[in-house]
């Protein structure tokens, strides 16, 4: 793959577009709410901006359901921007990691996509429908409570919750070895030069450590500028000297991803040896 390809347009999508809407968007995503106040006491009402909680601002239950709708074709075109960095390395150690990121690449959409289900979309729709009804009187306080304790139960369960669980932790790791072992095949196979792999690294580090803000902005402005340093460094520039010689300039391909770089060596002659 490489964003000069003719499968430019979905690469840009994939690599660029969507993690700019996903930077964007995980400003106002909040952390750090589950044990106080609470997830559900949290997340049913409109909050403004506040420290503790990272965000810039929640809107409430609309917005967390928004939001997590509008993450699930975002992180899918993630994943199939990871899996498409290492196209054509297949060789070698080089090739092993590529095999790796795109394991990483494929687990990481499916626990990502079950995390966004079940504690973005269906939690915050379920938190509508108890606010709908307790308005409407037709919970007890005893019944709404209940339902409460039975909400705030979900979003820490174990094999499903939103923190600390097996999707979301899973989802997270996975999406750290996509991104660390696809800049370890870019590098070994040249394909890349150093920073961009230094902010593919990271992307997967902050990403792993939580999607939500602060973490998750400054990750997915990682891989977008690892992917825009990809597609905009002009040239490789190498310079190589013989005893007795100056360096000289060589000039090679411009760096694209799944593409080796090609370098032109230039060697001075040595007039001794004519």
């Amino acid at each position: 793959m490489a964003l000069e390809s003719e499968n430019s347009s979905l690469d840009w999508l994939c690599l660029v577009l969507a993690p700019a809407v996903l930077a964007s968007m995980e400003l106002f995503h909040p952390a750090h709410f589950t044990h106080a106040p609470g997830m559900y006491a949290y997340l049913s009402a409109a909050r403004p901006y506040a420290p503790a909680f990272e965000a810039l601002g929640y809107s409430g239950p609309h917005w967390w359901v928004a939001l997590h709708l509008i993450q699930l074709p975002m992180l899918a075109l993630v994943a199939l921007g990871l899996w498409r960095l290492v196209d054509g390395v297949s060789e070698g150690v080089a090739g092993l990691a590529a095999r790796l990121s795109r394991a990483g690449a494929f687990v990481f959409a499916i626990l990502y996509t079950a995390l966004d289900s079940i504690g973005g979309v269906g939690l915050g729709r379920s938190i509508l429908d108890l606010e709908a009804m307790r308005a409407a009187g037709s919970l007890t306080p005893e019944e709404a409570a209940g339902a409460v304790k039975l909400l705030d139960a979900v979003w820490v369960d174990p094999v499903t919750g939103g923190v600390g669980s097996f999707v979301s932790l899973g989802g997270s790791w996975a999406a750290f070895v996509a991104a660390a072992a696809a800049a370890f095949a870019l590098g070994a196979s040249r394909r890349a030069p150093w920073p961009a792999l230094a902010l593919l690294l990271f992307f997967g580090w902050e990403l792993q450590i939580s999607h939500a803000a602060p973490h998750g902005p400054a990750a997915f402005a990682s891989l977008m500028a690892a992917a825009l340093w990809l597609r905009l460094e002009p040239r490789l520039r190498v310079f190589s000297a013989r005893p007795g010689s100056a360096p000289s300039e060589a000039v090679g391909a411009s760096f694209s991803v799944g593409e080796r770089i090609l370098v032109d060596r230039t060697i001075p002659l040595d007039r001794k040896t004519l």
